[in-house]
């Protein structure tokens, strides 16, 4: 399994949330060009600014990352990347 947050997972085991919330504040605090230690991750997500069109590619690289379709409408539901990474984490 790759721990590298910017490389597609080598297996299909789906890792913990604290390992997809990691991926996803690197991958926001890059996409938004800020430090990852300025991200809240208990926050809504759209409370960084994101439009739709960042959100979209977001959650399509993460489903990439976890070799997994992601409908962009789950922020909706769960809006913070803790509740994204924990629903994540335990769906499949």
């Amino acid at each position: 399994m790759s721990s590298n947050p910017g490389t597609t997972r080598s297996t299909d085991h789906t890792p913990p949330a604290s390992e997809i919330e990691a991926w996803l504040i690197q991958r926001l605090a890059i996409r938004l060009g800020i430090s990852a230690d300025e991200i809240n991750p208990t926050a809504d997500i759209d409370e960084f600014g994101l439009d739709s069109i960042l959100a979209i590619a977001l959650i399509d690289e993460l489903g990439t990352w976890l070799q997994r379709k992601i409908n962009p409408r789950i922020l909706e539901e769960y809006p913070t990347i803790t509740s994204l990474s924990e629903y994540l984490a335990t769906s499949s």
